[in-house]
């Protein structure tokens, strides 16, 4: 399920709200011996944005449990690169 509101619990643009229009995007990138996992929340009233990366040449044991092609904001699997993927219903969280 899509966050209602940035991490950090309050709206940045008015901290009485109650909900965001927030949606997340995954990309991904790969070269020969690189992968790249990015995921981006953002809400779509002011712009505010918080991004989270997964390297393949930066993961380690501390990361064991981390999968890297879920979203860290709304824990859906299975998204397309480039979309935002919180706004398509048939996407289901784990």
């Amino acid at each position: 399920m899509k966050p209602k509101l940035p991490p950090s619990g309050k709206c940045k643009q008015d901290p009485e709200r109650q909900e965001c229009p927030l949606v997340c995007k995954y990309n991904h990138f790969e070269s020969q011996d690189l992968e790249i996992d990015a995921w981006e929340l953002k809400c779509l009233d002011c712009g505010w944005r918080d991004t989270v990366g997964y390297r393949s040449d930066e993961m380690d044991d501390e990361d064991a449990d981390v999968n890297p092609k879920q979203c860290p904001f709304c824990r859906l699997e299975g998204c397309e690169p480039g979309t935002e993927c919180c706004a398509e219903p048939e996407h289901e969280a784990s």
